[in-house]
């Protein structure tokens, strides 16, 4: 056998234009199938890792795959908003024996774009998410007052931003010239590096997000020695004075006028676009799900994981289609490598029978063709091993990409 491998391995040197080819075929039909199934369970943990650990969503009823990539990975926005009544009324289940958390999520605007530079998105929510994802500041500090904001790695990365610069927040209709102005944020702190979606989005107090929706506004203090032509009415009397549309709200909320920022209408009515329910207890996940399994609910509650694995069923059918192309591109290959291997025995039949006549068996004969054989099975599949973990190595932060 020794001396058989020997001889296959000088043959295949010396047409290595054929041995060449036959092995790139050969290591494509096994790296096609190997990294494709690598590939799906990569994609299949990185996309149900953050499902698994989010125990409830609640938002407006409507597409249950919605509201959980929106919560998730603020990707699709929901149908509808939901209300700050919902948290109130997680917070009234919450008791000692059965303790739950609610982080309020407000997603529905984005930072200006730069020439070349995408805007990111931005996630009005609670102190408690940050300390729930396990985010950490790698400079400056957390949110502290209205109109600062955090931002994750990517976006301090792409946009060159870190504490002490200013963000401007992206209007939902630029062709409103009467619409919502836009809000300039204070960067206070850039978070760690997380390889999640947090990475690619500013975050910020909820009602910063309010602000921006027009619930909350500042203005200048209006009295009865105001301009004229900024006042409605003026009642020198009473001393009480109205103004008109030339009151221009506060775009930016500094330390001079944050006091004169105020909200208008009942805070359980303001909106959120989601909302995550941390329960402590499987008591208090019970409570949460069952105050929300009836169809006189406000509000839907769904568990992650169970969405996201309905998702993933659905997707990953084409899988057993990648694998069935998989399996007739083997085919394939193997009736051409048999014919490869049929032509050049024919092609080396003057060689066969002298090696015939000094001496060797037809049985060596035909452990030299399969040493051949075998050599370039054993080479196609180092060759192809080595691709796929090349292909998984590098694929890993574009699949990121793609999925957040």
């Amino acid at each position: 056998m020794k001396h058989a491998l020997y001889l296959a391995w000088k043959s295949l040197l010396w047409h290595r234009g054929r041995s060449v080819t036959i092995l790139l075929s050969l290591a494509i039909t096994i790296w096609l199938p190997v990294t494709v199934r690598l590939v799906l369970d990569q994609f299949r943990r990185e996309i149900s890792e953050r499902a698994n650990a989010t125990p409830l969503v609640l938002g407006a009823k409507g597409s249950r795959i919605d509201l959980a990539l929106h919560a998730l990975y603020f990707d699709t926005l929901p149908p509808a908003d939901t209300t700050m009544a919902e948290v109130e009324s997680i917070e009234e289940l919450s008791t000692a024996n059965s303790p739950a958390i609610a982080i309020p999520l407000h997603v529905r605007y984005r930072t200006q774009s730069r020439p070349g530079i995408e805007g990111a998105v931005i996630v009005g929510t609670s102190p408690e998410y940050f300390e729930f994802r396990h985010l950490n500041i790698a400079s400056g500090q957390l949110i502290s007052l209205l109109g600062e904001c955090v931002v994750g790695s990517n976006v301090a990365t792409r946009m060159q931003l870190q504490p002490g610069d200013s963000i401007l927040s992206a209007p939902r209709n630029a062709f409103n010239l009467a619409g919502d102005y836009p809000l300039k944020m204070n960067v206070v702190g850039v978070l760690s590096q997380s390889h999640s979606p947090d990475d690619d989005a500013v975050f910020t107090d909820v009602r910063t997000t309010w602000v921006i929706d027009g619930i909350g506004h500042g203005h200048q203090e209006l009295n009865t020695q105001t301009d004229s032509q900024l006042l409605m009415k003026n009642d020198n009397s009473s001393g009480t004075v109205t103004a008109n549309a030339a009151v221009l709200p506060f775009t930016e909320i500094t330390s001079d006028n944050i006091d004169s920022f105020h909200f208008h209408g009942d805070p359980a009515s303001f909106p959120l676009t989601a909302i995550i329910a941390v329960p402590e207890t499987d008591k208090a996940r019970t409570q949460i799900l069952g105050r929300y399994s009836s169809s006189q609910a406000t509000a839907q509650c769904l568990k992650p994981p169970d969405v996201i694995d309905e998702l993933l069923s659905i997707v990953f059918r084409i899988e057993q289609l990648a694998w069935f192309c998989s399996i007739a591109a083997g085919i394939v290959t193997c009736l051409l490598l048999g014919l490869v291997v049929n032509l050049s025995m024919r092609l080396r039949a003057t060689e066969m029978q002298t090696m015939f006549r000094l001496g060797c068996s037809r049985t060596t004969i035909a452990m030299l063709h399969g040493s051949e054989v075998l050599l370039l099975l054993l080479a196609a599949s180092v060759l192809s091993s080595a691709a796929a973990l090349l292909t998984i190595k590098f694929a890993a932060s574009v699949l990121r990409s793609l999925l957040f």
